[in-house]
């Protein structure tokens, strides 16, 4: 794998070349750390929203939308 310092992983990768180079022309990031680290980021995120997204029809709503709107002074629409 890697080591750790201070939070801060060193490693070497072997990666496709010509999707690491797509991926950096597409995202205007300059440095190739940013990229590899906004693609961490953009990972976690999809992942974490499948797990919401998993909870699609499974929530009851219990609440008056009218009340809730009439508190903010949204008003009827």
């Amino acid at each position: 794998m890697g080591s750790m310092r201070g939070g801060i992983l060193f490693t070497s990768l072997e990666i496709d070349e010509g999707l690491f180079m797509k991926a950096w022309a597409l995202s205007g990031i300059r440095t190739k750390k940013g990229l590899i680290e906004e693609a961490l980021k953009m990972y976690v995120r999809l992942h974490e929203q499948a797990g919401v997204r998993s909870l699609r029809g499974k929530l009851v709503w219990q609440g008056d939308l009218d009340e809730i709107r009439g508190e903010r002074g949204a008003g009827p629409r």
